[in-house]
């Protein structure tokens, strides 16, 4: 069977060039979320919502949804969902390939007349990427149950705080404080993504079907030196912070390799975000603020990472005479894919003699922590050499085509339909 009859590329051109001028004029693609940009994304999506003539509401996570509702008299749901927001200067199609996948699939059920025995449902997940209040996929999270007080009280550097955020953009965070009701009624949570790296372009693959997630965490690390004159302060008197922190850089890399060699398995450490208090050319760094991204399929590779990390912080203090402290900002599980959707989105490759594997994710979606309360999983679709959060991100419409035709045909058969 052609997959072409299963999905529109115009549509999904249209939905993708569209929400790629909402961003910040500067620093393209820029839609962080809770910025103008975002809100605006927003009323897109509301829109389109509109023209299928879908429900639509805002959950009490703030995740924008589009409902398709059966006409028998049912609660059960099957959610397809993925994020509009951005990185900092990131790309295209991380995240929004997703929602317009699934804006494909509500059209194909609508125009084909095909009658559900389940609603179906367009999700945008609330803030998916990392933020402000160093946490990832608010919505998902939200939905699960996994917002705790100490989250939802975060305030960013711009004094914002995150649960009055959620309550801005229509969600409830008073009632957060557990699993949202709707858990109980789901049938399936199914998403799109871009790879994200090269194993499907490499193999000459066309699907991927995400077999697990790693654990994810992030660590804050604060080392405090003492700032100084930059031409007064000799050298073997400096308490340079940013020393410390480059020693610090290093030994993250040094052994994160190390680990990943030995254990075989997915294992990658990145420091990827820092802030040097005063940030001067004239004055020695006083303090640094760090963060380390950490992600692991093995609890000991992690729990070896982390111990090697802590020593290291030790032995930091006593060379340089400053001060180190780690703080945990954020923790993801590895969670594993639901094995029966899997099988049939195998089936659903099959039928349309698409290539297809089952693949592990190197990166964190919204469906891992949707997957630790109900029957979850997802698709990859190949990108251009592997990049994501960068402008240079790219994914064909066609393989955009490809997996929206997977996820449609899975959608029937889990109504039973042929």
């Amino acid at each position: 069977m052609d997959y072409k009859n299963y999905s529109d590329i115009s549509f999904i051109k249209k939905g993708i060039n569209e929400l790629a001028k909402l961003t910040e004029p500067n620093r393209p693609y820029t839609r962080l979320v809770f910025s103008n940009e975002f809100y605006q994304a927003r009323e897109w999506l509301h829109k389109e919502y509109l023209s299928l003539g879908l429900s639509i509401s805002t959950d009490e996570a703030g995740n924008l949804i589009g409902l398709l509702e059966s006409k028998l008299n049912t609660d059960n749901v099957v959610i397809i969902g993925s994020h509009l927001d951005t990185v900092p200067a990131g790309g295209r199609y991380d995240g929004i390939a997703g929602v317009v996948s699934g804006l494909n699939v509500i059209k194909y059920i609508i125009e084909k007349n095909i009658e559900l025995p389940f609603n179906l449902a367009v999700y945008d997940y609330l803030g998916e990427e990392l933020n402000s209040w160093g946490v990832s996929c608010i919505g998902a999270r939200g939905i699960g149950g996994f917002l705790n007080k100490d989250i939802l009280n975060r305030i960013d550097s711009y004094g914002r705080v995150l649960c009055q955020e959620i309550d801005k953009i229509g969600g409830d965070s008073n009632l957060l404080s557990g699993p949202l009701s709707k858990i109980k009624n789901i049938v399936a949570c199914l998403e799109l993504h871009i790879e994200q790296g090269k194993v499907l372009e490499k193999n000459n693959l066309e699907i991927g079907i995400v077999r697990s997630i790693p654990n994810i965490s992030r660590h804050h690390v604060i080392i405090k030196g003492q700032a100084g004159h930059s031409g007064t302060v000799l050298m073997n008197e400096r308490v340079d912070a940013l020393v410390v922190a480059s020693e610090l850089i290093i030994y993250v890399n040094s052994i994160a390799l190390e680990i990943s060699m030995e254990s075989n398995s997915h294992f990658v450490a990145t420091v990827g975000k820092i802030d040097v208090y005063p940030n001067s050319a004239t004055i020695i760094p006083g303090a640094i603020d760090l963060t380390i991204d950490l992600r692991s399929v093995s609890d000991i590779a992690r729990e070896k990472f982390l111990d090697g990390i802590k020593n290291k912080l030790i032995f930091l203090e006593k060379k340089y005479e400053c001060e180190l402290h780690i703080n945990d900002l954020a923790f993801a599980p590895y969670v594993e894919m639901d094995k029966k959707i899997n099988l049939l989105f195998k089936k659903s490759c099959d039928y349309f003699n698409l290539s297809s594997k089952l693949i592990d994710s190197g990166a964190g979606h919204d469906t891992a922590h949707l997957a630790r309360v109900a029957p979850a999983s997802m698709i990859f679709i190949p990108c251009k050499g592997g990049l994501s959060h960068c402008p240079e991100e790219f994914a064909k419409l066609d393989d955009i085509a490809k997996g929206t035709a997977v996820i449609t045909k899975l959608v029937l058969g889990l109504a039973k339909i042929n």
